[in-house]
This record gives C-alpha cells, structure tokens and sequence, in this order.
C-alpha cells in the first residue's frame, strides 16, 4: 500500500534523473539515466525528515545544483510541491514554484517553517507547520 511519502519519492526520483538525464554523456539513452547521481554529478540531493509542533512530520528532499541553484520538494496536504531556493536575510527559504499553491518553507539551521501566502496581493501568509526540527534518520 503507498504511502503518503509515495508521491515525495516519486518526485525526488523525477528530479534525479532528469538531471542526472542532462549530465548523460553525448549519445547515451537519458531514459538509463541512474537515480542516484554519478560521483561527477551537476547537482546532489538530501532527503530530510522533520518533526513539527503538535507531532507533525514533514519530509523535504534538497537538490542543490553546482551553478548555485537551489530546490526543495515536499508533500503536504495531499499535493506535492517543488519550492525554488529565493533570498533570505538568515537561513534559506523556499517558495513553490506554483503560484496556486504558494508553500513557502523556511530553515535555519535545523529548524524549519512551512507557510502558505495566496496569489492575492492582499494577502497575508498563513503558518501551516511551525516548530520543525530535523530528525536523525532510522
């Protein structure tokens, strides 16, 4: 039976090959791309799980590109979202992609904030997880 981190996995493994697609040498297949990057690869990815106030968890996979460009996916209430690393004044912060669906994740350190702010300019940004702290893996 999938699982709610199903559509996460789905979406780092996407990301990975895509890109591990785009550093395929000239002539090869990208559809035998590896999922896991080569050791010379163009990006690398970091799976973390959090732990939120009220019990909350919460999964984010990193793909850090060389060039400086950053991403985080996560899934949350029911959806998937890929977030673009954006500047922050500490930490990093990540805003999704999708205007509809404007998941804003902020981190500093090992702690983390998700947040939700409608394409209305009036709008004001509403906390959905507070409190995340990373956890170790098991």
């Amino acid at each position: 039976m999938p699982t709610a981190r199903s559509p996460l996995i789905a979406t780092s493994l996407v990301l990975s090959a895509a890109l591990g697609a785009c550093a395929a040498a000239p002539g090869t297949d990208p559809m035998d791309a590896q999922t896991t990057p080569p050791a010379d690869a163009s990006f690398s990815s970091e799976t973390v799980r959090y732990r939120c106030a009220g019990g909350a968890e919460l999964e984010v996979v990193y793909l850090n590109l060389k060039d400086g460009g950053a991403f985080a996916a996560l899934h949350h209430g029911g959806r998937t979202a890929l977030l673009h690393n954006r500047p922050a004044a500490s930490g990093a912060r990540y805003i999704a992609l999708d205007e509809q669906h404007s998941l804003r994740w902020h981190t500093k350190g090992n702690e983390g904030q998700l947040s939700f702010l409608a394409a209305d300019h009036t709008a004001h940004e509403q906390p959905l997880l507070s409190a995340c702290r990373a956890v170790a893996p098991r």
